[in-house]
């Protein structure tokens, strides 16, 4: 039960009267409660009381004895303030600034020879040491710092003496020259790359010319980049080199790029921010290297330095570059850096010539890309890969149709060579058997003598020569690009050691490098090729029509029978191409048919032909008499065609050439012999008309007048027509041995029949007869044809 509220009590009475006893009784223990409450707190309050009290008498106490102190030092001050002791305290302080001034002339030459020996230290160290390159640059940078802090020290030295104003003047003046020799040696490792430059190293140049510049990380960020950029552009500035820029320069570009991506993501902005900071943690003169380089001495002039040197500490913003602005400005570089690269790419591929050398060109960019490019975080490699593919492609491009572009090369000396004819001299054919190659000296190997019977077999006279040899000079240029082009294809790109990327990354650059370059490269090449030749033949037709009517165009024709023919012997494997010259082919044949039958032509018309008596009549055999054997004019017509045949090269007679050969020849035949027929014919009805209109003997002619004239008439007339008649008949036999001499499409042509039919007629004999003439002349003809093998 809760006890009632006592604050409302007046009375005793009260307690008694307007409560029950529970309530009475706790009342009470409430009221007990409070006394005892109250009685503590006055304890308390008593008790702190008692302890100030005390407190403020140890104050008194403490008082008197500070006083009393203060009373002793009073006395002894006013004891020192007399005369006397005042006097000697003056004497004692002129003495001692005396002494002042000779410290500080020595501190000055203490501070000029430490200034001194800074300077010979830095050039000592940029020159080289037992020290890594990188920790020389940082302690030199810092040697650089403190010369640069001791000259400050000295600030305006009018007073001081002659010798010290001249060595802190002439420090003063080698100051800025010993900072950009270390900056020039700062940017020399910053430059290199290879195996004699690490990151270590860059760290420590860049370190470096943080110390000598004062420049924060952003400042020297911009400052690596600024070097790599100049560095990248003087590889491809061609006023820069001494020489002419190669690939070499293309390579080193290259991994400048790649260097320079991968050198900032390794040290920025985590490992620079670090070793800036380093730089802050202590004071300059407590550097362990700075003590431990000898020529300063240290040990000994630190003392004589004042506190701004001693206790100097480099203030250097090591926290002024974060992860995104270092990312933007290497995006920025990165940007710039690739459009130098491959503009200097297409510059330097500008004066490569060489298919060869464009394609190991590529092969080692390519591979270096790979390998590097797709390490750096944050960029995409393929944008890189593509430009490089489109710089190299489209040179190579270009030099493809350069190199199949030199064909027209062999159109313009066939032209050289017609415009510059001369009969006998540009036609001559060398003989296989001559005595210029049977006297040829064999000492030089088979090789040369194999060349040589060649050359003399094939009919290649100089003038052939040149072309053909301008020829297969081409055709190896364009063997040599297609092998290259084949190599491509051969080449594999997944190279990928440290196994980062992905397989249908592999695979897609795979089929990028591997198959549409080489692809693209094999269309062109196979277009170009068409079209060259599709000129070249133009060019070649276009020749022969300018020449086709010149009184020497059986041996042109034979010039440009044996070019077409070397020409076509090497032609490349493709199908728009497998026609050329083919147009032309059987214009120059018909010529070289013209050509060769002029002279055993008119050698039988004039010699064969014109034979009024058959030549060994007595060897004809059966009933009727007939002839088994061609007349020798027939006879030596076919050995002389056999030999202009022979003499105009044995080369020039393929299949093709013998049957428009024999179709040329059988024509001019015919008309030669047709007009000697018909000129026979005349003759005699021309005789047979005289012999009509002769007048009967007169009667006064004697009998024995007139028995002889008959008797001349009658043989006259009886011994004309036989023997007129004897040289048809060996006419046609020889045209029966022609017949197989020339084949069945020359003989089946309507004007040959005719001939042969009208002669026929003429000789009066029957169709037995004709059998046995052309039974004969094949009989004939298959024992001598060896004889005549290029009509065989």
């Amino acid at each position: 039960m809760a006890a009632p509220d006592t604050s409302t009590l007046t009375s005793s009475a009260q307690v008694f009267t307007s409560h029950t006893l529970p309530q009475i009784r706790a009342i009470h223990k409430s009221l007990h409660v409070q006394i005892d409450e109250k009685s503590a707190r006055l304890r308390t309050q008593v008790g702190n009381s008692y302890r100030e009290l005390l407190g403020t008498a140890d104050t008194i106490v403490q008082m008197r004895e500070d006083m009393l102190a203060a009373q002793d030092i009073l006395g002894h001050m006013g004891g020192m303030c007399g005369r006397t002791v005042v006097g000697t305290k003056v004497s004692g302080l002129g003495r001692f600034r005396g002494g002042e001034d000779a410290d500080t002339h020595l501190s000055q030459v203490a501070r000029v020879k430490l200034l001194n020996a800074c300077g010979l230290a830095v050039g000592r160290l940029l020159k080289g040491g037992p020290e890594g390159r990188g920790d020389r640059l940082v302690l030199a940078a810092k040697v650089l710092v403190l010369k640069r802090l001791l000259v400050s020290s000295f600030g305006a030295i009018e007073e001081a003496a002659e010798n010290i104003r001249a060595a802190v003047d002439g420090a003063r003046k080698s100051l800025n020259s010993l900072r950009r020799r270390l900056l020039r040696a700062v940017e020399k490792v910053l430059e290199k790359i290879g195996d004699g430059v690490d990151r270590g190293d860059i760290l420590k140049a860049l370190t470096a010319y943080s110390l000598a510049s004062s420049s924060g990380a952003r400042d020297v960020l911009r400052h690596f980049l600024s070097v790599r950029a100049e560095a990248l552009a003087y590889e491809f500035d061609p006023e820069e080199h001494e020489k002419e820029r190669d690939t070499e320069n293309v390579l080193k570009g290259l991994d400048l790029y790649t260097r320079t991506l991968l050198d900032v993501q390794a040290l920025v902005p985590n490992k620079l921010s670090d070793a800036l900071l380093r730089l802050k943690k202590q004071h300059l003169l407590a550097d362990e290297s700075l003590q431990a380089l000898e020529g300063l001495r240290l040990d000994i002039f630190e003392k004589w330095c004042g506190d701004e040197i001693q206790y100097f500490t480099p203030f250097i913003r090591h926290d002024d570059l974060d992860g995104k602005q270092a990312k933007e400005m290497l995006t920025s570089w990165a940007g710039k850096g690739g459009e130098t690269l491959l503009k200097g790419l297409r510059g330097t591929l500008e004066h490569v010539s060489e298919f060869k050398t464009i394609v190991d060109l590529r092969t080692n960019v390519l591979q270096r890309w790979i390998q590097d490019g797709g390490k750096a975080r944050g960029f995409d490699p393929t944008v890189m890969l593509n430009g490089l593919r489109e710089a190299i492609d489209d040179r190579l491009l270009y030099i493809l149709e350069t190199k199949v572009a030199k064909l027209k090369l062999v159109g313009s000396e066939v032209t050289a060579t017609l415009e510059a004819w001369r009969p006998g001299t540009t036609d001559q054919h060398r003989g296989l058997w001559d005595e210029e190659m049977l006297d040829m000296d064999v000492s030089g190997g088979a090789s040369h003598v194999t060349n040589e019977i060649i050359s003399r077999l094939y009919g290649r006279n100089d003038a052939v020569a040149r072309v053909v040899t301008g020829y297969e000079s081409w055709h190896h240029l364009i063997d040599s690009v297609g092998d290259l082009i084949d190599q491509l294809k051969r080449q594999r790109w997944d190279d990928d050691v440290d196994e980062i990327e992905d397989e249908d990354v592999i695979t897609t650059r795979q089929k990028l490098l591997s198959k549409d370059d080489p692809e693209l490269l094999q269309k062109r090449l196979n277009e170009t090729i068409e079209e060259a030749f599709k000129d070249l033949d133009k060019h070649l037709t276009a020749a022969w029509l300018s020449k086709v009517d010149s009184p020497d165009n059986g041996a042109i024709a034979i010039y440009f029978l044996r070019i077409v023919r070397d020409i076509r012997g090497r032609l490349p494997k493709l199908e728009g191409i497998r026609s050329f010259g083919l147009e032309s082919v059987s214009s120059l044949h018909e010529k070289l048919a013209s050509h060769v039958s002029i002279l055993p032509l008119e050698e039988f018309t004039s010699t064969a032909l014109t034979r009024r008596r058959v030549a060994g009549r007595a060897l004809w055999e059966g009933e009727p008499a007939l002839p088994a054997q061609p007349s020798p004019g027939t006879f030596k017509l076919l050995r002389n065609l056999i030999i202009v045949m022979g003499d105009a090269g044995l080369d020039l007679w393929t299949p093709a050439a013998v049957h428009v050969l024999k179709q040329i020849f059988g024509k001019q035949l015919v008309e030669v012999w047709r007009k000697e027929l018909d000129s026979e014919v005349a003759s005699n009805q021309e005789t047979g008309e005289t012999s009509e209109e002769k007048p009967p003997a007169s009667e006064d002619d004697s009998p024995t007048e007139a028995s002889e004239n008959l008797s001349t008439n009658g043989k006259l007339q009886e011994g004309e027509p036989k023997k007129s008649k004897d040289i048809l008949i060996q006419w046609l036999y020889d045209v029966h041995l022609l017949q197989q001499c020339l084949g069945t499409d020359v003989s089946s042509e309507e004007s040959f029949k005719t001939f042969v039919e009208e002669l026929f007629k003429e000789t009066g004999l029957e169709s037995e007869a004709r059998n046995r003439l052309t039974k004969a002349s094949q009989d004939y003809w298959k024992r001598t044809s060896l004889l005549f093998g290029l009509l065989a």
